[in-house]
């Protein structure tokens, strides 16, 4: 308990302040500090007594540790204090970033203790525990808690995100990740991606090296291309090895996997393991294409593809994305005016698409003179 280790941290003769049976008014002038004891075991006596049964006490000594001069918090702080002793000071230094920047930098401070202050701590502490990479990567409470802290600056928090992409840490359900992906080049995906451990089986399954290469077979498309009994029986395995990887690994295998792997990928309920299967490096344009045909895929795998000019350049994306009612109305528009003659008619006469496309389409083929 962290009681019992504060008052291991004390002489003998302060345990009397701590003993129900030692008379309140006694009690309390320790809780006011003003117990006969150096600074250091005075600090972590008040430690000790915010855990007193009796409501009065402890408020008096959370009190008095907030209200502790610097000279007297800093020469404690830089001994060793007790762990339980600097989480019971760091909540209570709100606004003291002299004291706070001590409890961060100790490295006996508790990563749980750093993680419950750091929504709030001011830029230049954030900036602290933002750079402390060591901490971040044992520490999701603590990554997590950095990132909702509003004072610290996005470039610091893109860095940390960076950084963690880097040695192959993703926590999938946070938006932050996903652009860190999309900032890394093809090369960097890669080493991310190798970082990240994978069952064996999965390895076996479902990593290849050559299906990437030009002049691959394409991928059929899930949604439109229905497998036969016999790939039905071998698919059922794949996806549930897949189901059981964690989603960090699930965007590594995406980045490694082989075309089976990047199909099922792209469809992952989860935004940014399918936005890290259509951002892969191994990716084909049969592919791109695919997924800018599914309806099956999330918004986002649409919106990576159309704001990324490598994988929109050829003209079969372009036409998938226009007949796609999940691409923005806005995007598809703008497209229309890149589409041949007879594929601008099949849009106008779609039912398929959505009402305002295929309106503007029929504008533009009568302002063609092909109405």
């Amino acid at each position: 308990m962290s009681l019992d280790e504060l008052k291991r941290a004390l002489p003998e003769q302060a345990h009397r302040h701590l003993d129900p049976a030692t008379p309140m008014p006694m009690r309390m002038m320790a809780a006011k500090g003003l117990a006969p004891l150096p600074p250091t075991e005075m600090v972590v006596l008040l430690c000790a007594l915010t855990f007193d049964p009796d409501d009065k006490l402890g408020v008096a000594a959370k009190g008095t540790l907030t209200k502790l001069p610097d000279k007297v918090l800093g020469p404690a702080l830089d001994a060793e204090l007790p762990t339980a002793a600097l989480g019971v000071i760091a909540p209570l230094m709100a606004g003291r970033d002299a004291v706070m920047e001590k409890i961060v930098l100790n490295r006996r401070t508790p990563d749980e203790v750093l993680a419950a202050v750091a929504p709030l701590v001011s830029q230049n502490i954030g900036e602290i525990l933002s750079n402390n990479q060591e901490r971040l990567l044992r520490s999701e409470a603590l990554v997590r808690a950095v990132a909702v802290n509003p004072n610290i600056l996005k470039s610091s928090l893109d860095r940390v995100f960076d950084f963690l992409v880097r040695a192959g840490v993703v926590y999938a359900d946070m938006p932050a990740f996903g652009e860190a992906i999309a900032r890394l080049s093809p090369a960097e995906m890669q080493q991310a991606a190798d970082k990240v451990a994978l069952p064996e089986e999965v390895v076996k399954a479902l990593i290849e090296t050559d299906d990437a290469k030009p002049g691959a077979a394409p991928a059929a498309d899930v949604d439109t291309a229905a497998p036969s009994l016999e790939e039905q029986a071998q698919r059922v395995p794949v996806l549930q090895l897949i189901a059981g990887l964690n989603p960090a690994q699930r965007i590594a295998l995406a980045l490694r996997g082989n075309r089976e792997a990047r199909t099922i990928l792209v469809r992952d309920p989860n935004r940014v393991v399918a936005a890290a299967a259509i951002r892969s490096p191994r990716l084909t344009e049969q592919e791109v294409i695919s997924a800018a045909q599914s309806r099956s895929v999330c918004d986002e795998v649409i919106r990576v593809i159309a704001n990324t000019k490598e994988m929109i350049r050829p003209y079969g994306v372009k036409l998938a994305l226009v007949n796609n009612p999940k691409t923005p109305v806005q995007t598809a528009m703008h497209l229309l005016t890149l589409l041949r003659g007879n594929d601008l008619k099949a849009v106008a006469k779609s039912r398929n698409v959505n009402n305002a496309v295929a309106t503007h389409a029929k504008r533009l083929v009568n302002a063609k003179g092909g109405g």
